[in-house]
């Protein structure tokens, strides 16, 4: 079996839940987050980290519901020919995290542009405006110090990392003023480079299976 790392900290699944409109209930090991799309049974999805305490009993236990399973990984080769019986792997994310200390900084944007943020029923909305039009928009959620953040909407062309950067800055700057020290930030893999260019960290995989 190939050396296997400690598994990132996975406090930050409840508040990465809520971004989505879905509720995550701690369970030993790990969460079981409800609500979501796809093959998984009622919408069931246990997240936890691999490798780690109980991993394997929470991997079958995922598996004997027939559930989707993610697991939170440093690597995502150590998951290979893990699966249980009956899931196959389905899909994988890339975990990012930055300090919020170093992303709450001042972004000079277009003129006549404004940031707002709004408390929605799980998250706060931040939306950039020019001239009263919205251009970009994106979602934080800060729950027991820990931040998640999603971008929903950026416009392309050359005004695109202004804005991603206007976004983070006033994503971190509330999760700060919450105590939270990092924002999370769950992306596709070809989306991870760029970030990494502008004060993200990759923190680990999110490796998905499903029923077969």
């Amino acid at each position: 079996m190939p050396e296997q790392h400690n598994p990132p900290a996975i406090g930050w699944v409840p508040a990465w839940a809520d971004l989505q409109g879905r509720s995550a209930n701690a369970v030993e090991a790990g969460f079981v987050v409800e609500g979501g799309t796809g093959q998984a049974s009622e919408g069931h999805e246990y997240v936890g980290g691999w490798p780690g305490p109980d991993a394997e009993e929470f991997a079958a236990k995922a598996a004997g519901e027939g559930a989707r399973l993610t697991l939170v990984c440093s690597d995502a080769g150590s998951t290979a020919g893990l699966a249980p019986n009956g899931l196959t792997q389905a899909s994988e994310k890339v975990l990012l995290m930055a300090p919020t200390a170093e992303l709450n900084t001042g972004v000079e944007l277009p003129e006549n542009s404004q940031v707002a943020l709004a408390p929605m029923e799980t998250y706060d909305a931040v939306e950039i405006t020019v001239f009263d039009h919205p251009v970009a928009r994106g979602r934080v959620q800060v729950r027991d110090d820990f931040a998640a953040v999603a971008i929903t909407e950026v416009p392309e062309g050359p005004e695109k990392e202004t804005f991603e950067r206007a976004l983070f800055a006033a994503m971190a700057e509330e999760a700060f003023l919450h105590g939270a020290e990092y924002l999370h930030m769950v992306v596709e893999p070809d989306a991870a480079g760029p970030y990494e260019s502008s004060g993200w960290t990759v923190a680990g995989r999110l490796v998905s299976f499903e029923k077969n």
